[in-house]
């Protein structure tokens, strides 16, 4: 049975206790649809490009929005198809949940594996665990990193880290922390292992309650040191995985692993406040009223509407939208309210 050594020291302690209320924070903002909508896809971008260039995706972020939201080309045919796949699964979270009640199971790994893949690999590797024995290199020296363990021992260990997922009694953020490492240990498949550990451990976190609005991008602390990524998963073990690294002592992946979440949360709520206070979604119209309020005292959702030639509807949900952000305040009710600029 899994059953990993750690201790939940004081900088885990500490940073933890800072991403509690940096998620508060987040959780109480009053972060405006349309403003959300938009991080949210972002994210999904950001995600997918960091994820899949950790693993050599030759596509920069732009080139990967493209791909992704409007169906460009840029001739890496491999590097394209693999970010549509990393894509369309980050979008399939909420029902993947819902299928398998928020659990992780050899089933979910499986068909996550294969969606990932297809497309990329040989059909016959799709959703199913290696039964050869496989080695990760160093690129570019050639040089031995990893033995992972044999073949006939990858089902049995994801079934223990599946088990222990289910069960374990610890903050969710450790445990998410650990299934990211120990999946990649196991390394259970001939490829796509690292996209794998990355997607499940997102859909683990949102399953236990830390999903952020879906618009914290926690691949990027990965991808921002690569090396250090590597190091901290291999630490100082020998290549072999069974001469140490089946006895992983994970305190220092813990401590670099929540320090990441932080980090990135951090930024996130910075960005996300930074879009609110310059205005960046506001539309033509709204610009122009706001300019117009300067000068004049007040107005209507039937004069919005007039002024601009559009509906009392969309004139409503234009005001309605620069009340949420706090351009302006607004005193009455139905048609007799009235907007001030703040």
């Amino acid at each position: 049975m899994f059953n990993p050594k750690y201790v939940v020291s004081d900088q885990i302690i500490i940073i933890l206790s800072e991403i509690e209320k940096l998620t508060a924070r987040l959780n109480q903002s009053a972060i405006p649809y349309e403003v959300l909508t938009h991080i949210k896809k972002q994210c999904q971008v950001a995600l997918t490009h960091f994820s899949t260039q950790i693993e050599g995706n030759k596509l920069s972020m732009e080139q990967v929005s493209g791909v992704v939201e409007k169906n460009k080309t840029f001739g890496l045919i491999r590097d394209e198809k693999e970010v549509k796949n990393y894509f369309r699964l980050l979008e399939q979270i909420p029902g993947l949940m819902k299928k398998y009640d928020k659990k992780i199971n050899q089933q979910l790994i499986l068909e996550c594996h294969s969606n990932m893949l297809s497309g990329i690999v040989e059909r016959n590797l799709l959703g199913k665990f290696r039964d050869v024995q496989n080695a990760v290199y160093e690129a570019g020296s050639g040089r031995l990193v990893y033995l992972p363990p044999e073949k006939d021992d990858v089902r049995p260990l994801i079934d223990d880290l599946c088990k222990w997922t289910s069960e374990a009694k610890i903050h969710p953020i450790i445990l998410a922390g650990i299934f990211h490492n120990q999946f990649v240990t196991i390394h259970p498949f001939v490829d796509g292992n690292g996209r794998c550990a990355r997607f499940l451990t997102l859909y683990l976190l949102d399953s236990l309650g830390y999903n952020w609005k879906q618009i914290v991008p926690i691949d990027r602390y990965y991808a921002d040191n690569r090396n250090l990524y590597y190091e901290m998963l291999q630490q100082d073990y020998q290549h072999n995985y069974y001469y140490g690294r089946n006895e992983t002592n994970f305190t220092k992946w813990i401590e670099y692993y929540v320090s990441g979440i932080r980090i990135v949360l951090e930024g996130t709520i910075n960005q996300a406040e930074l879009y609110k206070t310059r205005n960046i979604l506001i539309n033509n119209r709204q610009a122009k009223i706001l300019k117009y309020l300067k000068d004049n005292k007040s107005i209507t959702s039937v004069q919005y509407a007039k002024r601009f030639g559009i509906s009392t509807r969309m004139a409503a949900r234009d005001l309605k939208q620069l009340t949420e952000w706090e351009n302006l305040s607004v005193i009455g009710m139905a048609r007799a309210t009235k907007y001030f600029l703040k």
